[in-house]
Parts: structure tokens; C-alpha cells; sequence
């Protein structure tokens, strides 16, 4: 994995690989989920039909989360994390908006 990728599992908003432009933060719950399962299935070199596979899902289905067309149930969080090989837990609190004091 590299520094990006390390700082997108953390729940930090790194700047473009290009150094060009900061990436947008997901902005919604879902967006931020969407974010968050993409960047997990990215760095397992897996294809939304290989995550999809191993999660009991629809390949359409697990884009639609991707890009927060959909918000999964609970169950679906849930086979999402045991495919990812983290505790449901994990991953939501992968998803929470992390903020700083100021």
C-alpha cells in the first residue's frame, strides 16, 4: 500500500496523487461508505465483481454503493465487512467523519 492509500483507510482526506487538486471529501454518510468500501477493494487489487462475489452481491449492486446511488442495509454493511475481512464495526467507524478540535 502506499502513503495515499494508508491515509484513505485512516479516514484522512489526502491531496490528489497529482499534487494538482485535494480530493473533494465524501461529503454524505453514504458517499462516505461508498468511499470507504472502494479505497478497501481497491487496495486488495479486487474488481467490484470479484468484492461482489465474495459478498453475496450484484456486481451492479456493489457500483451503485460505490457511488452512493444506493444505501446499503445493514446486512448488506455486514456481508461487505466479512468480505473485506474486517468486523462490521471496523468498517463503520472506518466511514465516520473524523474532525478535529479546533
Amino acid at each position: 500500500m502506499n502513503a495515499l492509500t494508508n491515509d484513505v483507510l485512516a479516514g484522512e482526506r489526502p491531496a490528489s496523487a497529482t499534487g494538482l487538486a485535494p480530493v473533494l471529501p465524501p461529503i454524505t454518510v453514504g458517499e462516505r461508505f461508498g468511499f470507504v468500501v472502494r479505497r478497501l477493494r481497491e487496495a486488495r487489487g479486487w474488481s467490484q465483481e470479484a468484492l461482489a462475489s465474495r459478498a453475496e452481491l450484484n456486481r451492479s449492486y456493489m457500483g451503485e454503493i460505490e457511488r452512493a446511488a444506493v444505501m446499503p442495509s445493514l446486512a448488506t454493511a455486514s456481508k461487505l465487512a466479512g468480505a473485506l475481512g474486517l468486523p462490521l464495526s471496523e468498517l463503520i467507524a472506518r466511514c465516520e467523519e473524523r474532525r478535529t478540535a479546533v
